[in-house]
């Protein structure tokens, strides 16, 4: 299985809501989509450790192996989600994003 985090930092005059909306619709991916998306969850930065380095959203989405990943990281739907709603609300673009993905 592969995980594939993400960490949003949005911009300050961003509402909860516009985040979550956004979120969501990247979410649904799955249901019709993106099939290979297994589970997907997201969330506000609630760490009282001060470590974030200005990310304040995170999302997690499983994969059943890295083919599966590399056929969401490519498809349509995610990088027209991605540039249409997702990164117009982040603080600085792409440089408002990390990606890590690991197997488990």
């Amino acid at each position: 299985m592969i995980k594939h985090v993400v960490l949003l930092s949005f911009a300050a005059n961003v509402s909860e809501e516009k985040i979550n909306n956004a979120l969501e619709k990247l979410g649904n991916l799955r249901q019709k989509e993106i099939p290979q998306i297994k589970s997907f969850s997201f969330g506000k930065n609630v760490s009282p450790e001060d470590l974030s380095n200005g990310f304040n959203y995170a999302f997690i989405m499983d994969f059943a192996n890295e083919a599966d990943r590399d056929i969401y990281l490519t498809h349509k739907q995610h990088t027209e989600v991605a540039n249409k709603d997702v990164l117009p609300l982040l603080a600085n673009g792409f440089n408002s994003v990390a990606v890590v993905d690991y197997k488990v």
